[in-house]
């Protein structure tokens, strides 16, 4: 009978292991949208919800390491892997209450999707089959330096989501400069190619973003831009977008930025004269006709254009 259950218990640390190395792994490949996705839903700002998105995903991988390997799992295992399962169940809850059950919730990443009500069922059954395991039997293995060998795995497991995609805030970026340059804005309303924008962008303060569809970073400054808008609707964001006009859908459906308006304008010569450079994401701050600052999205902060909207 005493084999039998540590048959059993030593199976169901097994399965519940590889269920958080899955979990994890899943994510590293879309690590930079789950930290978009925690700022999206959450109080936490850019710099929080990108640490706070790796040492998740570090501490689901080394939680399925104790598991698997079956190490400390009583006394790290365990309640580690309740305590993150009990912190995701209240984020997929907050999720839940605020767009409904509709969408992937990226728990598996893209690999298994899964609304916030399917994922609040896997986590339920997770659960159960963790307090299985406790009441089973305490099978961890016992060995020589395993107090090292634990730190050593902690230190590993906690910086492999770092080193696979480092957060953009370790980079230094430099402050923006105060501009005075006329912009031409007449191009969007005059080129004969192109409709002009419904918006008069030409009075006012208003943030213009020229980005190409085609272009992965500008997708990137759209993203980050409609979860801006999403908690600061006042925010005068604009697009101005370059491309096939075919690549839309698959544009927007990427950066959800379908609640900032845009305009479509091709036309190399003109978009460059607009844009003064080749250079894209190009995000403008504009007074009237006049460009007062060009940031790069990364260091687009709405804290900073608010005080700039309502000195």
């Amino acid at each position: 009978m005493k084999l039998f259950t540590s048959i059993v218990a030593s199976v169901l640390s097994i399965c519940c292991g590889l269920v958080f190395i899955v979990s994890s792994v899943s994510k590293w490949p879309v690590l930079e949208s789950f930290g978009w996705t925690i700022v999206e839903n959450t109080w936490l700002n850019w710099t929080a919800a990108e640490w706070l998105a790796r040492i998740l995903v570090g501490a689901e991988f080394l939680i399925g390491v104790f598991f698997v390997a079956h190490i400390a799992v009583r006394k790290l295992a365990i309640p580690l892997s309740l305590l993150l399962l009990a912190v995701f169940s209240i984020y997929l809850i907050a999720v839940y209450r605020l767009y409904g059950a509709a969408g992937n919730c990226g728990c598996f990443g893209e690999w298994i999707p899964m609304t916030p009500l399917q994922s609040l069922v896997k986590n339920a059954i997770l659960m159960a089959l963790i307090f299985g395991v406790y009441f089973l039997k305490d099978y961890s293995f016992h060995f020589p330096y395993k107090r090292w060998v634990i730190v050593t795995l902690t230190l590993l497991c906690l910086l492999i989501p770092f080193l696979v995609l480092p957060p953009e805030s370790i980079y230094i970026v430099e402050k923006d400069k105060s501009l005075h340059q006329a912009l031409p804005l007449s191009l969007l309303y005059t080129s004969p190619n192109n409709t002009a924008p419904k918006v008069e962008l030409r009075k006012g303060k208003h943030v213009i973003a020229l980005l190409s569809l085609s272009c992965h970073f500008c997708r990137k400054a759209a993203r980050r831009m409609h979860i801006m808008k999403l908690k600061h609707p006042e925010l005068p964001f604009y697009f101005v977008l370059n491309g096939d006009p075919a690549r839309l859908n698959d544009f927007f459906s990427e950066t959800k930025a379908n609640n900032i308006p845009y305009t479509l304008f091709n036309g190399a010569e003109q978009f460059t004269r607009l844009n003064h450079g080749y250079s894209v994401p190009s995000i403008k701050w504009v007074e009237d006709t006049t460009l007062v600052r060009q940031p790069s999205y990364m260091s687009l902060q709405e804290d900073e254009i608010l005080a700039w909207m309502h000195p």
